[in-house]
């Protein structure tokens, strides 16, 4: 690389910035006109929070240029930069972002940076609060994305300044109601800011630069005041931020050191914790958060850890047959027999595809397989962390245990999705359920007996069942990739979970789809060997349809591929809110969302 690299990447950036600065102060000297678009979100009955007009491409660009000039402009009217700056947050749900080119995204990182430099935004009061909530949303819901990741740094002081302003009061009477919802909003901007830095390494980088978050957020904490009506979700906020960093952290002697800072943290620091609200504290949210349960309390941290009573996470017991029972926070009847009546159909499709007769494997003892449902996934990370000691960093996990010894209890952990809300189903619910079905009726031994070529058959075997003949996932897979970059049969059945979720879930359901409409008998013949412990046999079995069928599963994929439609992929709109990562235990009681403090769950 030539040593004059980076400086050539410096000036560019910097060219960049005194464009935008330019067309800024040019847009400034001229005389500001009320403004369409700005005289339209002052209409109280104008409509932000659902798809519309206003939620089109040009409109956005419009608005960030408004923002780029009004946040240059000291003499700018406070109402004017809140209407453009919650207009941003509306449309980080409803609006297209295909289509916005990194000019614009530049001019929103350069009106925030101006933004912060305003005079109002560091004045005392509900204005400045105002602007700050706006701030510190903005990050989390736009600088995720590319080019704005590569840009948070600078703006995490500002972040940090904002949670130390206002997390140093020390009773619920010195905040008003505003300077709470933007405290509220700052600490989730550290959570928000920490998940997407998972896979997202330059916000990665900034949250662990000069200034740690962590560092910060102890220190915040340190100065909860006792009284309970904003103490404890000031508290619970920033403990379950340092869950999040926690997950980032690599080096073992830092996340040590981290658990223990948190400790002492709540053991010391907080003298007016009683013990049992150190143990609730540091178990829910902080373990949880970080994905540590069951074994990591009784291991690692013995003492420390409060654990939930199953009776009470679960109180709902409903029995569908005498192998199939489901245990529940809370189901109606009529989801309780919805759900029965889907397993019990999906049942009998999966004997009659595999022609099991309904014989279990010899020496399988899984007789009743038990459904365990959560209201959401906040219960799902804390219960069944604590009570089933399972990583709960997925969407619900089968557990099938020692099938071979007696009184083993196969377990299907799950949760609601909520957020198809009214419409109830249970989610992953028909796919983890094949996955007790194919090591019952299928598979000698329990998961991992067999050595390998098995992580194919088991999850594409499950979308099979699940999905039919229709997986949208899949198709959307097959027409991303060029046909001379399709997978082999061969490559397919050698398939391991390091593969990427196209080829576990994907590929394998297409060549499990692709087998069983070859040839209907197919998927039984392997099962046969599987049944049998007939490893060597399953193996010459799959070796024999890769070399027998290779060449019509190419022809059948581009078949496949030419009759689906190839279209870009629309975005989900509206997005919604981090609804994996976001506890509701942690909603604030007397911050509801009202009018000017809306997200879209």
């Amino acid at each position: 690389m030539p040593n004059n690299y980076r400086p050539k990447t410096r000036a560019l950036t910097l060219s960049i910035a005194a464009a935008i600065t330019s067309l800024t102060l040019t847009s400034g000297c001229m005389q500001k006109p009320e403004t369409t678009l700005l005289a339209q979100l002052s209409i109280p009955d104008t409509e932000l929070w659902a798809t519309g007009d206003l939620h089109q491409p040009q409109v956005f660009m419009d608005a960030l240029d408004q923002l780029l000039m009004l946040s240059a402009d000291q003499t700018t009217d406070a109402r004017d930069l809140d209407a453009l700056l919650y207009y941003l947050r509306a449309y980080s749900y409803f609006g297209p972002l295909q289509g916005i080119d990194d000019l614009h995204w530049f001019k929103l990182d350069t009106a925030l940076t101006q933004l912060r430099q305003h005079r109002l935004f560091a004045q005392q009061g509900d204005d400045a609060a105002r602007l700050q909530e706006h701030f510190v949303v903005t990050l989390y819901r736009y600088y995720n994305r590319a080019p704005l990741s590569a840009r948070v740094t600078p703006h995490l002081d500002s972040l940090y300044a904002i949670l130390n302003r206002h997390g140093a009061s020390e009773t619920v009477m010195e905040l008003s109601q505003q300077a709470q919802y933007t405290l509220w909003e700052s600490y989730r901007a550290v959570g928000f800011l920490a998940y997407e830095a998972r896979h997202k390494p330059l916000i990665k980088q900034a949250l662990f630069a000069n200034r740690p978050s962590s560092e910060v957020l102890v220190r915040n904490a340190q100065a909860t005041p006792a009284d309970a009506d904003t103490g404890e979700w000031r508290l619970q906020h920033a403990l379950w931020a340092l869950g999040n960093l926690h997950v980032l952290e690599e080096d073992d002697e830092a996340r040590a050191g981290l658990d223990e800072t948190v400790w002492d943290l709540l053991s010391k620091d907080l003298p007016f914790l009683s013990p049992e609200d150190q143990r609730k504290l540091y178990t829910r949210p902080y373990l949880v958060t970080s994905f540590r349960g069951k074994s990591a309390c009784e291991e690692t941290f013995p003492g420390r850890c409060h654990f939930p009573a199953e009776e009470m996470a679960l109180p709902v017991e409903h029995s569908c047959s005498p192998s199939l029972l489901i245990r529940a926070n809370s189901m109606s009847e009529p989801a309780l027999h919805k759900a029965c009546k889907t397993l019990l159909a999906q049942e009998g499709d999966f004997h009659l595809k595999l022609q099991s007769g309904q014989e279990p494997v010899a020496q399988d003892y899984n007789d009743q397989l038990e459904v365990v449902v959560f209201d959401n996934y906040s219960q799902y990370n804390e219960y069944a962390a604590l009570l089933f000691d399972i990583n709960t960093n997925n969407g619900g996990m089968f557990l099938e245990g020692d099938p071979g010894e007696q009184g083993n209890q196969a377990r299907f952990i799950a949760f609601e999705a909520f957020w198809k809300d009214p419409d109830f189903s249970i989610w992953n619910l028909e796919h983890e359920y094949v996955h007790y079905l194919d090591g019952r009726f299928n598979k000698w031994g329990g998961f991992g007996h067999f050595p390998s070529h098995m992580v194919w058959w088991s999850e594409g075997l499950a979308n099979y069942i699940a999905q039919g003949e229709r997986y949208d996932s899949a198709e959307r897979d097959l027409n991303k990739t060029r046909p001379s970059e399709y997978p082999t049969l061969e490559q397919i059945f050698a398939t391991t979970y390091d593969d990427g979720g196209a080829r576990v879930y994907s590929w394998s359901y297409l060549a499990i789809r692709f087998l069983y409409q070859q040839d209907p008998d197919s998927l039984a013949q392997l099962a046969s060997h599987l049944r049998k412990n007939d490893f060597d046999g399953y193996r010459k079995q799959l070796d024999q349809f890769a070399e027998r069928w290779q060449e019509a599963f190419f022809i059948w994929l581009s078949d496949i591929a030419s009759s689906v439609d190839s279209a870009p992929v629309e975005q989900t709109i509206p997005r919604t809110l981090y609804r994996y990562l976001y506890r509701d235990y942690l909603q604030p009681a007397d911050l509801p969302e009202t009018a000017r403090h809306r997200h879209w769950h």
